[in-house]
């Protein structure tokens, strides 16, 4: 008997794997249900698992930040996606599995199978170190966002500036173009950690190099590239200007 846990944003998807598992996959016992990235990587540390089914975009914590969070966990990692083909062949490169969305039931059966002939066996920290290479190579300098429904890749560079929506961030680009991604502006900022990017404000995160003046009297502002005024804040002002010097 192998143990997994189900994570999907996405609740009747949940019921249908569900369903699909109890009348399809012997052999195989549900611990968990889960419906957000969050309670998912509660579930991985709780009970260990030997399976997990794991949806890639979710709002808040996708499927790659649950990986992340639970990489010391060894345990098989199928991947339940409606998209997309760049993700699918990095998925392929570090030997993760995966099923396309409606899941067809010979393929769950398949990919359960090989999971239990697996179990024990998997290094899933070294897959994860794969994965991200494929999602990232050196080549390029890209970052991947959840956009809607999909992936969208951002050159940093090209950040001008990202603005903080409750659990969303807005990211404005020098193209003129607008996106929004269901990250928080510290989960973007973690992600920009270690390029020219400072959090002025509680709810600004700016690109150092797109800065244009800066206005001391009365708290102090940026002016940036898009023309846009951005108030710093009291309690970061110090911490920027240091910041600002060693451009």
């Amino acid at each position: 008997m192998i143990h997994a846990v189900l994570i999907d944003d996405e609740r009747n998807a949940l019921e249908v794997l569900e369903m699909q598992i109890n009348g399809f996959c012997e052999g195989v016992e549900i611990v968990a249900k889960c419906d957000s990235g969050e309670k998912g990587v509660a579930a991985i540390k709780k009970h260990r698992p030997d399976i997990v089914f794991l949806d890639i975009e979710m709002p808040h914590k996708n499927g790659f930040d649950v990986l992340k969070e639970t990489a010391d966990i060894n345990y098989d990692i199928i991947f339940t996606t409606a998209y997309n083909q760049f993700a699918i062949k990095a998925f392929k490169v570090s030997a993760l599995d995966y099923l396309l969305k409606p899941i067809d039931i010979n393929e769950l059966r398949e990919a359960v199978e090989k999971a239990k002939n697996k179990k024990g066996t998997v290094n899933l920290e070294q897959k994860l170190k794969t994965l991200i290479q494929s999602l990232h190579p050196a080549t390029t300098s890209k970052i991947a966002l959840p956009a809607g429904d999909a992936m969208q890749l951002v050159e940093p560079t090209e950040i001008i500036r990202c603005e903080s929506d409750s659990n969303y961030t807005h990211i404005f680009l020098s193209s003129g173009k607008k996106i929004t991604t269901a990250k928080t502006l510290k989960e973007v900022e973690e992600t920009l950690n270690g390029l020219s990017f400072c959090r002025i404000h509680q709810s600004h995160l700016v690109n150092m190099n797109h800065i244009t003046k800066v206005i001391k009297g009365d708290g102090g502002y940026v002016v940036m590239s898009d023309g846009t005024n951005i108030t710093i804040s009291r309690n970061k002002k110090e911490a920027f200007m240091e910041s600002f010097r060693k451009i």
